[in-house]
């Protein structure tokens, strides 16, 4: 970490940006590749909804997805000031908490970060602030892979919300950290297949892209991100399309 803060803020915001954008290309484009171009006959009976969407679609999902991913690694500079003034809970020695402990801290933020998103999910359905920052993810109802992170910039920052969260609340080790961001990228890809692949679930509460699909085409329901327990909890899950 300590070679990291040495390096202008500027050149490690390139590098960020370029690590995302790539790591999503290879998360989004190869199930893309896999479901929608070359399997899209073989697959098709896996299809949620019967339609592939449409070229305009897809490159908007792109477009809006670059503008996440660009508002992401801007806040490289607000994390660099917080570790720089030694505020959050950052370690640097694996030993130094252990390696249980490590592999407990991812899972613990993938929990923290499920409560997260379930609740600022709830919050921009809200009706006064649906149509200024969430309205724009919905209107692609047929998701693809790339649609994952298409939001509108005031969502992209909601949801960056988690990462300072992470950072405050949990002693983290850099290199889970850097694995717990590919599994937020992974996983929000993963729901947004728009297939439904059941050998990809592996227990019963996960969250499916089944699931999310039914969130898109009627968002009443199934607000979670990795699990349904929030969903089932508050009485918003549904396993039925409208």
């Amino acid at each position: 970490m300590e070679s990291l803060l040495n390096i202008p803020s500027f050149y490690l915001w390139i590098l960020l940006l370029l690590v995302l954008v790539l790591r999503y290309v290879l998360v989004a484009g190869i199930p893309y590749l896999w479901l929608y171009v070359f399997g899209k006959n073989k697959y098709k009976d896996l299809k949620l909804q019967n339609e592939l969407p449409e070229k305009k679609q897809i490159l908007k999902e792109m477009k809006y997805s670059l503008i996440t991913l660009c508002i992401y690694s801007s806040g490289i500079w607000l994390f660099l000031y917080w570790l720089k003034q030694g505020y959050t809970r950052n370690y640097t020695e694996i030993n130094e908490f252990g390696w249980p402990y490590f592999m407990f801290s991812i899972v613990l933020m993938i929990i923290v970060h499920d409560a997260y998103s379930y609740w600022i999910h709830r919050l921009i359905h809200h009706k006064s602030l649906f149509k200024y920052v969430h309205l724009l993810h919905h209107k692609f109802k047929n998701p693809s892979p790339w649609s994952a992170f298409a939001f509108h910039p005031f969502e992209s920052l909601l949801t960056l919300g988690i990462i300072p969260v992470v950072m405050f609340l949990i002693p983290w080790h850099n290199l889970a950290l850097i694995v717990f961001i590919t599994i937020i990228i992974a996983y929000d890809t993963f729901v947004h297949l728009g297939y439904n692949i059941k050998q990809l679930k592996v227990f019963k509460w996960q969250n499916t892209p089944k699931d999310h699909d039914v969130h898109h085409r009627n968002s009443k329901y199934n607000f979670g991100l990795y699990f349904t327990c929030w969903d089932r909890l508050m009485g918003t899950y549904s396993t039925s399309n409208p």
